[in-house]
C-alpha cells in the first residue's frame, strides 16, 4: 500500500514532531485509563499522574542509556560517557525506556508505600493504549522498516515492500488492553494482570522482531548480538523470571476468578 511519512506536523506556526505528540499523547490517556482504573480500586488519582512523570522522565534516560551501551556505539560513549545523557541529540530504544520506566516506578512506589503489583494491574490497560497510539507515531515518521513481505498489506518504503512492524506492535498493544480489561474485570488480582501483561508484551515483541529490518536497511534497529535484537534479549532473560513470579504469586494468594461489578 501507499506509504508516506509524516515527520512533522505543521499547525499554524506550530512546528510539531510527529512522534514526540504521539508518544506523549500515549502517555497522557494511558495515564487516564489508569487513573480511572485506580480510583476503583482506592487509589488516589495524583499518585497516578506523579508514577507517570516519574516513569516518563525515567523512561527517556533509560531509553538514551541503553542507546548509548549498543555494540556499535559504545565505543563513543567510554569515549564520551556524557553521550550517554545527552537525549536531546537524538538516539532513543523502547526496551531502554520500558527498563527505565519500571525502575523508576518502582523506587518511587516503594518511597510512597504502594504495593507495587496492584499498581502494575492497574497500569496495565494503560500501558497497551498507551503503546498502541506511540506506534502509530513511529508508522508515521518511518521508524522500524520491516523486512521485504509479499503481503496484501505490506508497505512501499525503502525500495521494497515491507512489514509495517509499527502498525503491527499498535496492535498488540490493544491486544494487551484487552487482555487486561477483561482479566481485571474477574480476577481478584495481586499483580497477575500486569505481570501477564509485561511477559505477553517480551513474548510477542520478541517474536515481532524476527520481522525487522536489518544490516544496511537505513534505520534498521541495531542488533545485540548476530541478530538478536536488544529486546530479544530482555525477553531471554525476563520472560522466564515474570512467569516464575506469576506461578509464585498463584501460589501465594490462590487468586478465584469473579465477576466484577465495577469493571
Amino acid at each position: 500500500m501507499a506509504y508516506v511519512t509524516i515527520e512533522v506536523l505543521h499547525l499554524g506556526p506550530l512546528h510539531l514532531r510527529t512522534w514526540g505528540l504521539m508518544v506523549g499523547l500515549g502517555l497522557l490517556v494511558g495515564a487516564a485509563i489508569s487513573t480511572r482504573l485506580a480510583a476503583r480500586r482506592g487509589i488516589p488519582a495524583e499518585r497516578i499522574w506523579s508514577l507517570a512523570l516519574v516513569t516518563a522522565l525515567s523512561g527517556v534516560l533509560g531509553a538514551r542509556v541503553l542507546w548509548a551501551l549498543q555494540p556499535d556505539v559504545i565505543h563513543r560513549t567510554l569515549d564520551n560517557p556524557l553521550i550517554a545523557l545527552q537525549v536531546w541529540d537524538g538516539g532513543l530504544t523502547f526496551i531502554g525506556g520500558l527498563i527505565g520506566a519500571a525502575v523508576g516506578g518502582a523506587v518511587y512506589l516503594r518511597r510512597t508505600g504502594e504495593p507495587i503489583l496492584r499498581m502494575l494491574d492497574v497500569v496495565a490497560p494503560g500501558f497497551g493504549v498507551g503503546l498502541a497510539i506511540g506506534r502509530i507515531g513511529c508508522y508515521l515518521t518511518g521508524l522500524h522498516p520491516g523486512k521485504p513481505t509479499s503481503l496484501p498489506w505490506g508497505i512501499d518504503y525503502l525500495g521494497a515492500i515491507r512489514h509495517p512492524i509499527p502498525l503491527y506492535e499498535a496492535a498488540l498493544g490493544l491486544v494487551l488492553a484487552g487482555m487486561a480489561f477483561w482479566l481485571l474485570r474477574r480476577v481478584e488480582s495481586y499483580g497477575l494482570v500486569g505481570l501477564l501483561t509485561a511477559s505477553a508484551y517480551l513474548a510477542f515483541r520478541g517474536l515481532l522482531d524476527l520481522l525487522r529490518a536489518a544490516g544496511d536497511t537505513a534505520g534498521a534497529d541495531p542488533r545485540l548480538l548476530a541478530d538478536l535484537t536488544l529486546t530479544q534479549g530482555v525477553a531471554l532473560a525476563m520472560v522466564p523470571l515474570l512467569v516464575g513470579l506469576m506461578v509464585l504469586q498463584l501460589g501465594f494468594s490462590r487468586v478465584p476468578l469473579h465477576p466484577d461489578p465495577e469493571g
